[in-house]
């Protein structure tokens, strides 16, 4: 009951964001293989995808230039140290919100820099948020003066994170 309960909300989320999860996403082996070697090094060259998976650098290409126009990769990046660039403490908030004030506050929190990840949740909190900054001096800065502030937060749950043992992207 759960579960169909929560495929049908999943279903109208889709719905009201205009989120397309048709054909045009769906990845065969090539595309996995691809998008698994650029996960292990996404400076990885065509000939040295093409060398380590037998596929060839024009279908290797080509392929590439299909999964960014249909939105299977969504960006090309780096993934930063966070103790190199100084952002040394990561929290993770859950956030009740106003009801009638849930999407612009989510969408008013997630222009805050510091945070890295907005999630919409179910339960007893709304939001779910992934928070970094440089001490707890500045974690408490942006919890009190930023996040509190927004319009619609009614009430957070802030953990501080001791050990990030694992943190990656999606499997693919």
């Amino acid at each position: 009951m759960v579960l169909l309960v929560f495929c049908q909300y999943q279903e109208e989320l889709l719905k009201k964001y205009k989120i397309d999860v048709g054909d045009s996403l769906e990845l065969d082996e090539v595309d996995r293989t691809i998008l698994t070697n650029l996960r292990e090094d996404s400076r990885m060259s065509l000939q040295e995808i093409s060398r380590k998976s037998g596929i060839s650098d024009a279908t290797i290409q080509f392929r590439l230039k299909r999964m960014k126009a249909n939105g299977a990769i969504e960006r090309f990046t780096i993934s930063a140290n966070p103790a190199a660039t100084g952002y040394v403490v990561t929290a993770i908030i859950l956030v009740q919100t106003d009801g009638d004030r849930h999407d612009q506050t989510l969408m008013d929190l997630a222009r805050i820099p510091e945070i890295t990840e907005v999630y919409g949740i179910l339960g007893e909190y709304d939001l779910f948020l992934k928070v970094w900054s440089r001490g707890l001096e500045e974690l408490k800065t942006i919890i009190n003066d930023r996040i509190r502030s927004v319009e619609g937060v009614k009430n957070l749950l802030e953990i501080v994170v001791m050990d990030r043992a694992k943190e990656e992207s999606p499997p693919v």
